[in-house]
């Protein structure tokens, strides 16, 4: 049977929406649930970690947030979590979830990341393929990815996926996906999904072919960085009839759930607020 993991409930919303941050290259993607919970899925950037950290609050502060129930942390590349130390000395965090193999390797950067949840007395969750996060009984959440072992290949091929799933809408959040992790994943059913976060960046290395083929996404959203080419994705995804945006291009994008209907907004071309 599935691991079950459970948060405190909030204040009631019947909407459900998910902003993808502009990071540079970098992920940082706010989940705000209908029952008010806030789960951030990656807080990292290539760049300084102080100016990843202030790009996340003050996304968090203009939403009036003040405390995040959940963090994810999708695998163990600085730019998917550099920025967390800094948010868990300015917000409350209930819980930090981790991937199996998230600290089988030692570096200074993963050392800052333990003293930060040491600090802040938040424990680290492991979290694998089969666990439910029942964060809202109206949403269904699943860890597709790695499985408890993880997989033969780098920090990337174990990061985690989750699939959201709400009033038939299903978004899927990917990390740095990619090689024998990517393999692992595509190799199950078709996954028909809405919104699809584009594994490692848009990288070709993350077979956006495969992958467009095997999720048919309605839309796609690239987090990257200026200057970092991504026709090939953009083609492979396109080509599944895939509206394509990105966070280098549109700065950040949101998309809203209600009554079982998608809408999705960019900050540079709609001035959403």
């Amino acid at each position: 049977m599935p691991a079950s993991i459970d948060i405190p409930v909030g204040d009631e919303s019947p909407e459900l929406a998910c902003t993808f941050l502009f990071m540079g290259h970098g992920s940082a993607v706010v989940i705000e649930l209908p029952n008010g919970k806030r789960v951030l899925y990656d807080a990292g950037t290539i760049g300084s970690p102080v100016s990843g950290t202030r790009s996340i609050a003050s996304f968090l502060w203009s939403r009036g947030v003040r405390r995040l129930d959940a963090v994810v942390v999708s695998h163990a590349d600085v730019d998917h979590y550099n920025a967390l130390p800094g948010l868990l000395r300015q917000f409350d965090v209930d819980r930090v979830y981790i991937s199996p193999v998230m600290f089988r390797e030692r570096s200074a950067a993963l050392d800052v990341l333990r003293s930060s949840l040491d600090a802040a007395s938040v424990r680290a969750e492991q979290i694998c393929s089969n666990s439910q996060l029942t964060w809202d009984e109206n949403v269904r959440i699943e860890v597709l990815h790695p499985p408890p072992e993880g997989v033969i290949g780098s920090d990337n091929a174990n990061s985690i996926v989750l699939a959201v799933e709400y009033e038939g809408v299903r978004l899927l959040l990917t990390g740095d996906l990619e090689t024998t992790g990517l393999d692992r994943v595509v190799a199950r059913q078709p996954l028909n999904c809405d919104i699809v976060m584009a594994p490692h960046h848009g990288s070709p290395h993350s077979d956006p072919k495969a992958f467009a083929r095997w999720t048919t996404p309605r839309w796609t959203v690239v987090s990257r960085g200026h200057g970092h080419e991504f026709a090939e994705v953009s083609a492979a995804y396109g080509n599944v009839g895939s509206r394509v945006l990105d966070t280098a291009q549109y700065g950040a994008i949101r998309a809203t759930v209600r009554d079982g209907d998608v809408d999705v907004l960019s900050w540079r071309r709609d001035g959403w607020r």
